[in-house]
C-alpha cells in the first residue's frame, strides 16, 4: 500500500516489559490492552483457539510465512484497522490517511484474486 509507514506488532516479552505493542519506525504508538480484539482483527476465531491453534502461529502462517499468497498488505491493513478503533495516537497522527489506505488495500486484494482470513470474513458478511 502506497505511502504507508510500516506498522510492526511486537509480542509481549521481557524485552518490552511484557506488554504487546505496535511500533512505527521503532517508536511505540500503541500498547495492546486486549489481545483478543487484536487477534480478532486478523480473522482469528474462538473456534481456532478451541482447536489448539495459537494466535501468533495463525498470524505467522496466514500472513507472514504464506509465500504463495503474500498477504503483507492485508497484515498491515488489519493492524491499521485495529489501530483505527483503539488508538488515539494513531488517529491523531495517521487518521486522515486511513481511507486512502483502505482503498489501496481493496485494489491489492482485487488484483490478487484471493483473500486472507480476515478479508474473507468481511466479504462473507
Amino acid at each position: 500500500m502506497q505511502n504507508q509507514p510500516h506498522f510492526k506488532y511486537c509480542h509481549a516479552s521481557s524485552s518490552n516489559k511484557h506488554v504487546a505493542s505496535i511500533k512505527v519506525e521503532g517508536k511505540v504508538i500503541h500498547e495492546i490492552s486486549n489481545l483478543d480484539e487484536f487477534y480478532k482483527s486478523f480473522g482469528y476465531t474462538q473456534d481456532m483457539r478451541m482447536a489448539g491453534v495459537l494466535p501468533d502461529e495463525f498470524i505467522w502462517d496466514e500472513y507472514i510465512n504464506n509465500k504463495a499468497a503474500n498477504f503483507a498488505a492485508c497484515c498491515q491493513m488489519h493492524i491499521v484497522e485495529y489501530l483505527r478503533k483503539y488508538s488515539d495516537t494513531f488517529n491523531k497522527e495517521y487518521g486522515n490517511q486511513f481511507e486512502s489506505w483502505l482503498a489501496s488495500h481493496a485494489e491489492v486484494r482485487a488484483k490478487r484474486g484471493i483473500a486472507c482470513a480476515a478479508c474473507r470474513m468481511k466479504i462473507d458478511t
